[in-house]
């Protein structure tokens, strides 16, 4: 008689909307269902989570969650919150196990997407990689020696904060994840295009990919920034490979000119290229469901 397979109910919070799907024991998306908007504050927070959660109550061995900000697995405590910070301090774990009896974990949404990679994705059997994910910052999660790497306080792999470097075109100081954030180079794009909607990726995509002359460069030098983070991180980490998710990683010309600008580094640098090699790089392979997958991996196997 085949064994009846248990499902994970994983739950992505984001700073607009709240993801939720069964997750198969192979980390296969069973059941996605509908996007649901982010919660304000505590008290809408939880009842969310039992709108969500009550439906399948008697059929999932657990939650996993996937959160902003610091995530403290090992005490089942949230901390800053990112976006939601009001979920600072949160107790999911004693919450969960206290208001429906089932086990219960979470991931930072950056680790929860090269967890993802990790399980079934462009870094399965990868034994040291990293996942960056290029939205409004920079997004990432470190895998080391085969295992989700957090940190000695929970907060590794938060790229966004690296500075840049002294010779970037800056008005001002910024950290990493504004410098190449892909939402602002979107909306200078556009800015430069006189587009209606500074946000409407897709449209200066179509510029860029004819490699129009008023965006492009804007684009190359995105891409430069880029690559110029990838070998920092690389000479500190010597990974295998370095993925890229978030909404342009769609676009084949952000690999296409993300290595021509490693490329060029290397010419320009060559004694970096002779002690660091050169990793390799790839378009993740999970999208939306990324941080699900990624959140059920880490309730199933983390430590």
């Amino acid at each position: 008689m085949k064994r009846r397979q248990e499902m994970i109910l994983a739950l992505d919070f984001g700073g607009t909307q709240v993801k939720s799907a069964l997750v198969s024991e192979e980390f296969d998306l069973v059941q996605v269902f509908e996007a649901l908007p982010s919660p304000k504050n505590m008290e809408s927070c939880l009842s969310l989570i039992d709108q969500i959660v009550t439906p399948h109550l008697g059929k999932i061995s657990g939650l996993a969650f996937s959160f902003p900000g610091t995530v403290d697995d090992e005490n089942g405590i949230l901390y800053k919150g990112g976006l939601l910070n009001f979920l600072d301090g949160f107790a999911y774990r004693a919450f969960v196990t206290e208001q429906y009896g089932l086990p219960a974990s979470a991931i930072n949404d950056g680790k929860a997407a090269a967890l993802a990679e990790y399980a079934t994705g462009q870094l399965k059997g990868c034994q040291n990689g990293l996942a960056m994910v290029l939205g409004s910052g920079l997004g990432g999660g470190i895998i080391l020696n085969g295992q989700i790497y957090q940190g000695s306080n929970f907060q590794a792999g938060e790229l966004t904060f690296m500075v840049p470097p002294k010779n970037a075109e800056l008005e001002e100081f910024e950290f990493a994840g504004n410098h190449v954030s892909a939402v602002s180079m979107i909306r200078r794009c556009s800015a430069v295009l006189e587009l209606e909607d500074e946000t409407d990726g897709r449209q200066v995509f179509d510029y860029i990919n004819k490699r129009d002359s008023r965006v492009y460069p804007i684009f190359e030098q995105y891409c430069r920034y880029l690559a110029i983070y990838i070998n920092n991180v690389q000479a500190i980490l010597d990974l295998g490979k370095v993925v890229l998710g978030g909404g342009i990683s769609s676009q084949p010309i952000l690999l296409e000119e993300l290595e021509r600008q490693i490329t060029k580094l290397e010419a320009e640098q060559p004694l970096f290229f002779k002690v660091v090699n050169r990793p390799a790089i790839a378009i993740c392979q999970h999208k939306n469901g990324a941080n699900l997958i990624g959140a059920a991996y880490q309730l199933k196997n983390g430590k």
